[in-house]
């Protein structure tokens, strides 16, 4: 008789607590009767998982034993052997077709044995399943908790001293601050990453807790890695953002790191903002994006190269320049028109096209102050008009709300019992004409007052906006400059690098007064009688500001201290412009 001899230890948590390979070997050796004189044809042993079908050793062995080169397998349990249903099958085709034997310190299986064994291998695998049930459960509450359940980051290291299950990462006090310093080298977008590993190795004398240098490969580990952001970490393929670990870097400072590494770096797991990306079309249909570049620029030469893969210009072999510039173009994505010719424009170019667009809308704080309170009269005097609308509306609505009630109790009243005065076809005509009207008549109601708050938010929101867009474009975030590029127009295209638009109506009459405001041709009279002393001082003839009558020779008089400039003249005496239609 021929045997095999088959070890298994896996690294899995399945087999923590089974014994070594040499043990296995022992234990065969001290309880298998006659275990030395057995003719071992091969003795396999593979520290592998058997969770799943593919260990090469395993086949090996199972091709052997078909062409019949062996009789027996001797292995410690025949969990061994398999614990998935694939290589447990296998197994038990071997016993049932080709008379293998299977030896264990405990018994011999046969083909007598084979529903046994159905059994045990069934066993193997339902632990299995139940093992990876309670890991992915205390996984799960690992992450709910914002622990990361993974080896620690270079910089942090695992605390073994807790129980298993709230082992967090803590901050490695040694490292920590020398991992920060190579993210502050890297973002300033001077260095290499290869720079910065020798500067950490040589000068710094970087040890990892292995006492091993760092590597390039591990490096590119930690510039990759969103751990070091505190909140955002990564597992499993998705992102979470309730870590609890120290923070090392800003989210912000990891999305930079990401553009700086270009195709080396996770680009998408963190999506980049633009400024004026998401409501500006293409004259072909197709939408607006952008692209960041950071280059150097040879002072020698000129050249633009990329800042992060380039110690020296390729041209001239100048070294590179300490600066980083950063570059931002805006253009057609082509998802409608494949080649489309539309030419690329610069954030700076397009930034500057939408700040002229606002300086047309401006209109000064006085000018605001004083049509608000216009307004606000017109509002009060509408207001009372309104007021009466929706009395004669709700009257209409009590009428339709008492006629529904007289129709149902006509409907179930004893006169009409055999239906003889309102029939069940006439009162459901008549009861859904009857809610028709009721249901228009809330909207009525409803839309009336909705209207009148309306307006007047539009026109206090317009002239808010008008007033601090220009200043929060220029010192906001992104998703501010986003949101008052979007606000201004409708229709926004992108044609040979102009903006085109087409302004939302309350802008529409605030640029028709800001324009009038402009050219002092369209200054009028105020249309209300001048009754204060203040009002007729300024048209008073004795007012300095006017001078004397007017002589042969007419000269310019010298300013006067006490005049009042015409710029300073209150704008209800200056100007009367309609702006009802906000």
């Amino acid at each position: 008789m021929k045997y095999i001899v088959y070890r298994r230890k896996s690294s899995d948590s399945e087999d923590k607590q089974v014994l070594s390979l040499d043990s296995q070997d022992r234990i065969l050796s001290e309880t298998i009767p006659d275990y030395s004189s057995f003719n071992i044809i091969n003795n396999y042993s593979e520290s592998k998982s058997a969770k799943a079908p593919g260990r090469p050793r395993f086949i090996e062995m199972c091709e052997k034993l078909e062409r019949k080169e062996a009789d027996y397998i001797v292995c410690w349990q025949l969990n061994r052997l398999a614990r998935n249903p694939v290589d447990g099958g296998r197994i038990i085709w071997l016993v049932q077709n080709y008379g293998i034997k299977i030896t264990t310190p405990s018994k011999t299986y046969d083909i007598n044995d084979i529903m046994l064994m159905c059994v045990e291998f069934a066993m193997s695998n339902q632990f299995i399943i139940d093992l990876r049930k309670n890991t992915m459960r205390g996984l799960g509450d690992k992450l709910r908790v914002g622990i990361v359940p993974i080896l620690a980051p270079v910089g942090y290291y695992n605390d073994t001293t807790k129980k298993q299950g709230l082992r967090d990462i803590l901050e490695d006090e040694e490292r920590f601050p020398l991992v920060q310093k190579m993210w502050d080298l890297f973002l300033t977008g001077n260095y290499t990453v290869e720079k910065i590993m020798d500067i950490a190795n040589n000068q710094w004398g970087f040890k990892q807790r292995n006492g091993r240098p760092i590597s390039r490969t591990k490096m590119y580990e930690i510039f990759n890695c969103m751990f070091y952001t505190g909140k955002y970490y990564e597992y499993g393929g998705k992102v979470y953002d309730n870590g609890i670990h120290k923070q090392m870097i800003s989210i912000d400072e990891y999305e930079k790191g990401q553009r700086l590494l270009g195709k080396r770096g996770k680009i998408g797991l963190t999506k980049r903002t633009f400024s004026f990306t998401g409501f500006i079309k293409c004259t072909c249909g197709s939408g607006i994006t952008a692209h960041e570049r950071y280059r150097k620029i040879c002072p020698k030469c000129h050249k633009k190269y990329n800042a992060q893969n380039n110690d020296v210009c390729s041209q001239c072999q100048c070294p590179a320049p300490a600066k980083t510039t950063y570059f931002c173009y805006y253009h057609c994505t082509k998802k409608v028109d494949k080649n489309c010719k539309q030419p690329y424009t610069t954030l700076k170019s397009l930034h500057g096209q939408i700040d002229h667009i606002l300086s047309l809308l401006y209109v000064p704080q006085e000018f605001i102050e004083w049509a608000l309170k216009e307004l606000q009269k017109s509002n009060q005097v509408e207001l009372s008009n309104r007021n009466v609308i929706e009395s004669n509306i709700q009257k209409k609505l009590k009428q339709t709300t008492t006629e529904l009630d007289n129709l149902l109790k006509m409907y179930i009243s004893v006169e009409n019992k055999n239906k003889t005065l309102l029939s069940t076809g006439d009162y459901i005509s008549k009861k859904d004409e009857l809610l028709g009207e009721k249901k228009k008549v809330e909207e009525l109601i409803s839309g009336c007052s909705k209207k009148q708050k309306d307006w007047m938010e539009t026109a206090e929101k317009a002239f808010d906006f008008v007033l601090y867009a220009r200043k929060r474009l220029e010192t906001g975030t992104k998703e501010v400059k986003k949101e008052i590029a979007s606000a201004f127009g409708l229709n926004l295209t992108l044609n040979n690098k102009l903006l085109h638009y087409d302004l939302k109506n309350e802008f529409a009459c605030i640029k028709e007064a800001a324009d009038m405001l402009r050219n002092p041709l369209n200054k009028i009279e105020p249309t209300k009688k001048i009754v204060t002393e203040s009002q007729t001082y300024y048209f008073d003839p004795a007012n300095p500001l006017w001078g004397d009558r007017r002589d042969s020779n007419p000269r310019q008089p010298a300013p006067q201290a006490g005049a009042l400039p015409t710029e300073l003249r209150p704008p209800s005496e200056r100007y009367y412009i309609k702006i009802r239609g906000l």
